[in-house]
């Protein structure tokens, strides 16, 4: 954890010092302002991965999630795959406008999670510049489900750790992206070769059809897709998923098409077992609420 610690300070920092202000920047007219980029993105989700966007100051916000079975598991049987869907939900708070922290809930292997998000850095044009925002988000995951193979398992077994630096340009009205490297840490692993740490890289945009309509996407690259220096075939895939974003008011309804099933962040981004190529496609959506508490 102390090297994970220093990468992100380090990034931090260089980021710090890539935006102070230029000496002519300084020179602008006085009644030059600075105007902040705002709604890079409608939601604090993208689709599975965040964005860099947390709910205002004194705002709470309640987010549920479903993913329904796949189309190759008796897809009509099951109802469309709903006799087979998974659940998360999830409750955050916007302490300021820069600081989030919620908690969430997973039916998949009984999951809960706690998290810290921060915007270290906003966008802005004006007497100060800056090209992108930058916000910090650091996930503890927490295994419910009982273990299965008859060992007595201490507590840090079930832990897991993500971390991640959200890079985030709205270009204009229409288009914004998402660049946004991650760490996941694992207490426990399948045997001593496997890795405890794996880097994944996630990608992903908005593209706005109209005032209230936007098309979504997302990729995430993955350092590590078997266990074992002597696996010869992938065990977990890269998640990706598409979708549509609506916006009504007070909430934000996604529905959308993705390869993964989880929604804890180590288990969607780092053991996805599922593969798009052997047609394992779950239907998805998010619901967002959000209610003014504290003004």
């Amino acid at each position: 954890m102390g090297r994970l610690r220093y990468i992100f300070f380090l990034s931090l920092s260089v980021l710090l010092a890539t935006a102070q202000e230029d000496l002519f920047d300084l020179l602008d007219e006085e009644s030059e302002s600075t105007q902040y980029t705002y709604a890079t993105f409608k939601g604090t989700k993208l689709l599975n991965g965040q964005t860099n966007e947390t709910p205002g100051k004194g705002v709470l916000q309640y987010i549920i999630s479903h993913r329904f079975g796949s189309f190759t598991d008796e897809y009509l049987y099951n109802f469309f795959g709903l006799d087979n869907a998974h659940i998360r939900m999830q409750l955050d708070y916007g302490f300021s406008d820069r600081l989030n922290i919620g908690i969430g809930r997973s039916s998949v292997l009984k999951t809960s999670d706690a998290f810290v998000k921060y915007r270290a850095l906003r966008q802005k044009t004006g007497a100060t510049f800056f090209p992108f925002s930058v916000t910090l988000y650091s996930a503890l995951n927490y295994r419910g489900a009982r273990f299965t193979d008859g060992i007595d398992h201490n507590t840090t077994d079930r832990l897991s750790y993500h971390h991640q630096a959200i890079f985030a340009r709205k270009f204009n009205e229409r288009l914004s992206l998402i660049l946004a490297p991650s760490i996941v840490h694992w207490n426990l692993v399948p045997g001593p070769e496997d890795p405890n740490d794996t880097y994944h890289l996630l990608i992903g945009g908005r593209y706005k059809l109209s005032k209230r309509i936007a098309l979504t996407s997302e990729y995430a690259f993955s350092s590590n897709r078997s266990y074992g220096s002597g696996a010869t075939e992938e065990r977990f895939h890269n998640p990706m998923s598409v979708g549509v974003d609506i916006e009504t008011g007070g909430h934000v309804f996604q529905f959308h098409l993705s390869n993964t099933r989880a929604m804890s962040d180590p288990l969607w981004v780092a053991q996805n077992p599922y593969s798009a190529a052997n047609g394992s496609l779950f239907l998805g959506f998010n619901i967002s609420r959000v209610f003014t508490v504290n003004q």
